[in-house]
Formats: C-alpha cells, structure tokens, sequence
C-alpha cells in the first residue's frame, strides 16, 4: 500500500538574501610528516641442510624456504648489507648479482670450506637499493645460495658445513 501526500507552500513577501554582520574569515595551516620507518616482516629460512650434489653439472642454486619480508614506508629506499661470519664479506651491498666471499665451514675439519654466493635479486637498481611499498605491503628481499659447479665438485663429505649471514637494513 503506498501512501501519498500533497503539500503546497505560499509565500506572501518576495524574499530577500540576508547579510552577514561581523562576518570575518580566516586561514588555517595544516603540516604533515610521515614517519619513515622499516621493520623485518619475516625472517629468511633455508632448507636445512642444503644438500650439495658433487656429481651435478653446472651450479648449485638454492632458493630460500622462507624469503627475508621487509616492510618500509611507501617510496622510502633502503639498502641491505650482507657479511659472512666465515668468509671474507662485510657489510657488502646485497644485490642480485650476489655477494661472494661468503664461506661454508665444517666445525670438525675447519680447512674444510665451500665458498658460495649470496644474492637478493629483489633488489631495484642492480646497487643493493629496495623501495619501500608500505606497511601493508611487505617488500621480498629474494634472498639464495650460489655455489659453483667447481666449487661444489670439490667439496669434502661432511655433514656440518655452516656459516652465519648478518643482514643490515639501513634506510
């Protein structure tokens, strides 16, 4: 059931625009800072342990189980350094053409070594450079483990090779 009604509306006078009295305006400043700020989303993971094949042809590639996640202000650029406790790299400019000087050791045969590459190929300028995109959006370093063919052929049987990596984001 609808229902409708009529109105009607009659004026008697002509109407008139009132004027303001004691009208003033003013300006108001506004500023505003946003804070740039970085933080780890996610902790990097390998698989554990890498398993080094000396029979394989070609080199030996080793994407992380879990990427580094780096959240950072929208558009602030930051850098990731990488430095190997047991190799000869120190706070180097992590990019995806890798870091070398990085060393896996035995802990029983100390002379025992496996130098590999550390790379993050999500880096956005070949330099080491990552671009923020915002809290909610977690920036994936791209995080791997190189090791050469030659390098790989000639390691010695040990199940204990390790190494320590320290990521450093400045921003």
């Amino acid at each position: 059931m609808a229902a409708a009604a009529a109105m009607s509306f009659m004026i008697a006078e002509p109407a008139t625009a009132a004027t303001p009295q004691g009208f003033a305006s003013t300006t108001l400043n506004v500023r505003a800072e946003v804070g740039i700020l970085c933080q780890e989303a996610q902790h990097g993971m390998f698989p554990s342990p890498l398993v080094i094949d000396t029979q394989k042809v070609g080199d030996q590639v080793f994407p992380a189980s879990a990427d580094e996640l780096v959240k950072c202000t929208n558009g602030i650029v930051f850098t990731v350094k990488v430095s190997s406790v047991n190799g000869t790299a120190l706070n180097e400019n992590c990019t995806s053409a890798g870091v070398s000087g990085m060393k896996l050791l035995s802990a029983g045969w100390p002379a025992d070594q496996i130098p590999y590459t550390f790379s993050c190929a999500g880096d956005t300028d070949g330099a080491g450079h990552f671009t923020g995109a915002g809290f909610v959006t977690a920036k994936a370093l791209g995080i791997s483990i190189k090791i050469a063919e030659a390098d790989a052929q000639a390691a010695i049987a040990h199940a204990d090779y390790a190494d320590t990596v320290t990521l450093t984001i400045s921003y």
